[in-house]
């Protein structure tokens, strides 16, 4: 059983981190967090406040909060009709100040974190919430498919072995899919540190693992084998979608 944590900013369920997170749990519990300040910060900045008089809606801040609980009632009902039809078992949170700082302890008692790649939302970024969580976070983007393989890179930093055999234990209903465990080194290294080791111990949760060694700039070589890998797939017809996990 593991807690995984949805966020939704700004009253709205996040259809794509959602859709994702009802796929993947199965005995899991997912915890909708819906993040939103109750105050209308638009309304309140508006330059021309006198021109409220001339509507006909009688405008307070007490109706303003009102009508944003309306908005987050409406999408915590949505989330949790998406975990009934699907038979998941959900709990929700409501966050309304201190958004980071509350994310943060959330994340503190959860095992992962799934939400939206948008980093428009007001409250805080999406950088500042992957540099402050004590969890892994998986962002999910408006376009994303079918996971078809999996990409791990290495180091030579125990760091990197300890974010990998997370995601292992997270998601190991994904052990089936090929495998590439990539490192790059400079010209002048033949190999990497504990070659051994990690050949015997991949093979055990990743039948199809394959251990990829690159020579060049990092940047410039995991761009070109991930370009390489999303074309060798999509030439047999399959979906491959990238996602990241970060492990701080």
């Amino acid at each position: 059983m593991k807690k995984i944590l949805v966020i939704n900013n700004d009253y709205h369920v996040s259809q794509n981190a959602l859709k994702f997170a009802v796929e993947i749990a199965e005995k899991e519990t997912l915890f909708g967090l819906f993040v939103a300040s109750l105050k209308n910060e638009d309304a309140e900045s508006y330059g021309f406040p006198s021109d409220i008089n001339l509507t006909e809606t009688d405008f307070t801040r007490a109706t303003d909060e009102q009508e944003n609980l309306d908005y987050e009632k409406t999408g915590i009902q949505l989330f949790s009709d998406t975990c009934i039809e699907s038979k998941i078992s959900f709990n929700t949170h409501t966050i309304h100040a201190d958004f980071l700082d509350t994310l943060t302890d959330h994340s503190a008692f959860a095992d992962l974190i799934i939400c939206d790649a948008d980093n428009s939302q007001k409250q805080y970024s999406i950088n500042t919430l992957v540099a402050h969580t004590h969890c892994p976070v998986l962002l999910v983007n408006e376009d994303y498919k079918q996971i078809d393989n999996i990409i791990f890179t290495y180091d030579d930093k125990s760091s990197s072995i300890h974010a990998i055999k997370y995601f292992t234990y997270l998601f190991e209903f994904y052990n089936h899919l090929p495998v590439y465990f990539v490192s790059v080194v400079p010209h002048n290294v033949t190999g990497i540190e504990y070659a051994d080791l990690i050949k015997e111990w991949l093979p055990l949760h990743y039948p199809k693992a394959e251990v990829v060694i690159l020579k060049g700039d990092t940047k410039d070589e995991l761009s070109k084998f991930i370009q390489c890998t999303s074309q060798y797939h999509s030439n047999y017809g399959r979906f491959w979608s990238q996602f990241f996990i970060t492990l701080l």
